[in-house]
This record gives C-alpha cells, sequence and structure tokens, in this order.
C-alpha cells in the first residue's frame, strides 16, 4: 500500500506536501503512510480516491491485499484454553465482506434469528424473506442462498451485538474470530457468544458437535491469575467447603477477589456478602485455569495451574 500511494501521487503530479495540503493532514503523515511506518485511517480513504482520481474500491482493495498478507499467520485464538471440538467451531466463525452485508440488512430489518440471545437449532429461512428482492437481484439467487448458508454458521454462535459492534470498527476488513485484537476474544469468551439452552424444556434436536460452551471467564483470569502467579499456593480455605475464605489471604489477593466478584469494598465489611465469599463462587469461571487442592498439613490451597501460566503468558504477550 505505501508503495501504490507514493506511485498513484506521481503519477498524479503532486509532491508529498502538495498531497497532504489536500488531504488535509501533515506532509510527515503523507512520508510515515509511504515509508509504511504508519498505515492510512480507512476514514481517509473516500479523500484520498478523489485527490489521486483512483476509484475508492481498488485503494481498498489494495489496503485489504496488504493487510491480508499481514494478518495470513496471525491467529490470536487461544486454542489451548479449549477442547477440539470447540477449536473447530472456533474455525468457522469468519464472514467474507458479502455476508456481513447481509447481515447488516438482517440486523437492520430486526431478524428475529439473528438477534438471539441463546444457541438453537432454527435457522436463517424465514427471517431471508424480509431482505429486498432488488439485494437478492443484484448478487443472483444461488450466490444469495451461499452467502446465508456461511453467515448461519457465524450467527447461530455469535451475538448480534457483539458482530456488530466489531464490524463496525473496520467494516471493510473481513471478520475472523481468531483474528480479533486479544482484548476483542477476551469479550467474546466473556459475553459474546451464544451459549446452549440447557434448561428441561429444550429440544434435544439441538445437541453434540453444535453445542458450544467455553466456561471461562477472561476478566477473572485477568485479575486473579497475575495475583496466584506472584503469591503461589495461596491457603485459601481450611476445609473444602469452608464459607468465608480465610480472612488472612495477602491483601492484593483479597483486592482482587472483591473486584473480580463485584464486591463493595465497604459492605464486604460489614458482612453483606457473607453467604456467597466462597471458593465455589470465588473460583467459578476459573477452574480450567487455577487448582484448588488440599496439602499434606490439611489445607487448601489455590493456585494458578499450567493452563493458566499459558494464558498469563498470552496476556502479557503483546
Amino acid at each position: 500500500m505505501s508503495k501504490y500511494i507514493k506511485r498513484q501521487r506521481e503519477i498524479a503530479g503532486l509532491t508529498q506536501e502538495k498531497l497532504a495540503e489536500k488531504m488535509g493532514v501533515t506532509p510527515q503523515a503523507v512520508q510515515n503512510w509511504e515509508s509504511g511506518r504508519t498505515r492510512i485511517d480507512w476514514g481517509k480513504l473516500s479523500t484520498l480516491s478523489e485527490v489521486l482520481n483512483v476509484p475508492r474500491e481498488i485503494i481498498v482493495n489494495e489496503l485489504l491485499i496488504e493487510e491480508d498478507n499481514e494478518n495470513k499467520n496471525l491467529d490470536n485464538w487461544p486454542s489451548f484454553l479449549f477442547d477440539d471440538e470447540t477449536n473447530k467451531i472456533i474455525d468457522t466463525l469468519h464472514l467474507n465482506l458479502a455476508q456481513q452485508d447481509l447481515f447488516g440488512l438482517l440486523y437492520i430489518y430486526d431478524s428475529e434469528y439473528v438477534k438471539k440471545k441463546i444457541l438453537d437449532f432454527y435457522t436463517l429461512e424465514d427471517d431471508l424473506k424480509k431482505i429486498p428482492y432488488g439485494f437478492i437481484d443484484k448478487v443472483g439467487s444461488i450466490q444469495f442462498m451461499n452467502q446465508a448458508d456461511g453467515l448461519h454458521q457465524v450467527v447461530k454462535y455469535v451475538k448480534a451485538d457483539f458482530l456488530m459492534r466489531v464490524l463496525k470498527l473496520n467494516p471493510e476488513v473481513e471478520f475472523n474470530i481468531k483474528r480479533l485484537s486479544k482484548n476483542l476474544i477476551c469479550e467474546f469468551v466473556d459475553s459474546g457468544y451464544k451459549e446452549v439452552d440447557d434448561t428441561d424444556s429444550f429440544d434435544e434436536r439441538f445437541e453434540g458437535d453444535d453445542a458450544f460452551y467455553l466456561r471461562i471467564s477472561m476478566r477473572k483470569a485477568r485479575i486473579m491469575l497475575p495475583l496466584l502467579k506472584k503469591y503461589g499456593p495461596v491457603h485459601i480455605t481450611d476445609d473444602r467447603w469452608a464459607n468465608p475464605i480465610r480472612e488472612d489471604i495477602p491483601e492484593d489477593v483479597l483486592a482482587g477477589i472483591l473486584e473480580m466478584c463485584c464486591f463493595k469494598s465497604d459492605l464486604f465489611k460489614d458482612g453483606y456478602y457473607k453467604d456467597t465469599y466462597n471458593i465455589t463462587s470465588v473460583r467459578h469461571g476459573l477452574e480450567e485455569i487455577t487448582d484448588y487442592y488440599e496439602d499434606k498439613e490439611k489445607k487448601w490451597l489455590w493456585k494458578i495451574n499450567e493452563k493458566g501460566e499459558k494464558l498469563l503468558e498470552w496476556f502479557q504477550d503483546g
């Protein structure tokens, strides 16, 4: 993209200073674009298109090719946290630009299936009838159905509000769960995916490979793992089901527990959380990445485990 901007600028007969003036940026910004130090903002592509007299679609395509080359090996997904079946589903959670456009239309037309909060066995079939014929005619009916099939594979698992927020951040980039930033991946794991409705009334037709549970609290992990790493095994209770947790745990650990459980300090001191201040509720969402065990002295200890160590490294690595 840097070479492309320089080439088109020269074809247009513009200096870096003149291009900067027409773009409303500093000459240094143009120098950075052409040297590859920084990338032009997506919001400035339309202006660049007008100044260089190049169709915006061509510029966008050049930028997408550059991003694809940079990101083809990018994989931020913490696969070590999850089983093979879950990771296989994650591998399918990506969209092309046409599918994203279709999702946007369904979202605008208030698709019931798209906006469901839980995973179920229905399809997009009824909601597709809401799409204007002009859109279908433009892409072709068979291609439209192919787009819908691919979109269904994603919206079956991903909550609409989360997906829409990600797409709005960079609408010209194809959605791929594995290529999201680590912050967005954490948000997806905590609240962005559709869980299976496991109530007694749930239909038995939806079982097996389609089931989807992540069972990790990334928010809690970010708070507690560094503390458990720092203090080593913490003597957390005197009995497996002791309630409350011991009062002599390190102050940092206590503060972390209050934060991750959303306990207010003043209310905690007044004993307001006595019924819920136990290892079961505190450790909820951390079971896979921490160990709770009894030592030879009959003390019950809490520590980060091997999987937790990997997650802590994942957090700290960029």
